[in-house]
């Protein structure tokens, strides 16, 4: 059995582990330019068609990148939202693309509405947006898009027959393409790992004000213990900041938490880390927020409380049931030892790692929310004893967090057992 895919971006090698990880290929295929202009010059995009040949579990793979070519041909199509508006300069990085997202609308759906009906061809839309909305309900495409056309999220939350979670294609993507430097903190784990002068045993990153952040502060505030630091992260213009107009509450946290815990995006010359872009974002804290403690709190997204305590309470569909960010992603790539405020990051990553067969360490800690239970690791941290042995249960969890996610991208591939298992039967329907 043999499959054509046809791609519909520029290629480059990044682009092909995003889509094509845990193939069996010849590295000599895999080629990082084609022609003098593309090996001297990253910027330069191949835009010319690229053909690799190779194999998925014994089945041949014809892999062509044709950009915005091809759409007829018999054969599975890919169409990726993010990557697409990289190729289009309309973004210069990953992320939630919120400002431009209406074009999703506008154009995206009609033309695979358009092109899935071509004979003997399957589509398949990738919307990995690492935020906590639901495209799928937010576009509406139950009843806008085709049901002929794949769609692919980062959440998982019903059961669509043409909507898929993509777990291997999600973690990848926040490696490659390479664009905000994420694929660094695997290798930065080598550096860490050597690291044994911290000031603190945990640590609690603050940014922007959000309600279960705040929970958090407060109780840590109160404990009055060294152990457990918090820190603020300022934006590079408050006009920009998450709670803006509120500035005499801005001061007060300061003065609390010390200034030395604030960490000013902004300074001189090498000092300086620039915008609000994401790459300068994780930059910083790669640098800045992983040398402070042993531990760090992370205040990874949590669905649960956008939908309870958010604006979105009466509209829960537009929610995606997700607990994935670059937060937890990052801090596994460096094998950083981290507790989330929701233990839904916990759940998460075991019930899609057990699925797949692999065995998981005990985590040290049961919770709903980390607030519930600071007191308790308030008391840890104070016992020597108590906190070497909840650290190590800490560090073992997330060894075998890691180690089962790389060994797992490197022989299976979400989106391909979607490919290999889609039928090119097209359903009749009426949009």
């Amino acid at each position: 059995m043999s499959y054509k895919i046809y791609v519909h971006h520029n290629y480059s090698y990044e682009r092909f582990w995003y889509f094509f990880h845990g193939v069996d290929v010849d590295i000599n295929d895999v080629i990082v330019y084609n022609n003098r202009d593309t090996a001297f010059n990253k910027l330069k995009q191949i835009n010319g068609e690229v053909n690799i040949k190779c194999k998925y579990k014994n089945i041949d793979l014809d892999i062509y990148f044709v950009n915005d070519k091809k759409y007829g041909e018999e054969g599975h199509h890919i169409l990726d939202y993010s990557i697409d508006l990289y190729d289009k300069n309309l973004v210069s990085d990953r992320g939630f693309n919120s400002n431009i997202r209406r074009i999703v609308d506008t154009e995206y759906i009609p033309l695979l509405n358009r092109i899935s009906k071509y004979k003997n061809t399957k589509y398949h839309f990738i919307y990995i947006d690492w935020e906590g909305h639901n495209p799928y309900y937010e576009h509406k495409m139950d009843t806008s898009l085709s049901r002929n056309v794949n769609i692919y999220v980062d959440e998982i939350d019903d059961d669509i027959s043409n909507k898929h979670f993509i777990f291997t294609n999600t973690f990848m993507s926040f490696i490659y393409p390479n664009t905000l430097g994420l694929r660094e903190y695997f290798f930065f784990s080598d550096i860490l790992k050597y690291k044994n002068d911290y000031e603190h045993k945990l640590n609690f990153p603050i940014r922007r004000f959000y309600r279960n952040k705040l929970l958090l502060y407060n109780s840590i505030i109160k404990l009055e213990n060294n152990n457990i630091n918090i820190t603020h992260s300022s934006f590079h213009d408050t006009h920009q900041y998450a709670g803006f107009g509120d500035e005499s509450f801005r001061k007060d946290f300061i003065e609390k938490i010390g200034t030395k815990n604030f960490i000013e995006k902004r300074g001189y010359g090498i000092d300086d880390w620039g915008g609000e872009w994401n790459v300068n974002n994780l930059n910083e804290f790669m640098w800045k927020m992983f040398s402070i403690a042993e531990v760090n709190i992370i205040p990874e997204y949590d669905p649960y409380e956008s939908i309870q305590y958010g604006a979105f309470n009466k509209t829960p569909h537009l929610i995606g049931k997700s607990f994935i960010s670059e937060k937890s992603v990052s801090h596994i790539l460096a094998n950083k030892p981290f507790l989330p405020i929701s233990y839904g990051t916990i759940s998460f990553y075991e019930d899609v790692l057990k699925k797949e067969g692999y065995s998981i360490s005990k985590f040290p800690i049961k919770y709903n929310l980390l607030v519930d239970v600071i007191k308790d690791i308030n008391d840890i941290s104070n016992d020597e004893i108590k906190w070497k042995v909840f650290k190590t249960q800490l560090e073992n969890w997330l060894n075998d967090v890691r180690n089962s996610i790389f060994d797992l991208i490197n022989k299976k591939n979400s989106l391909l057992e979607c490919i290999t298992n889609s039928s090119f039967e097209y359903k009749k329907e009426i949009l």
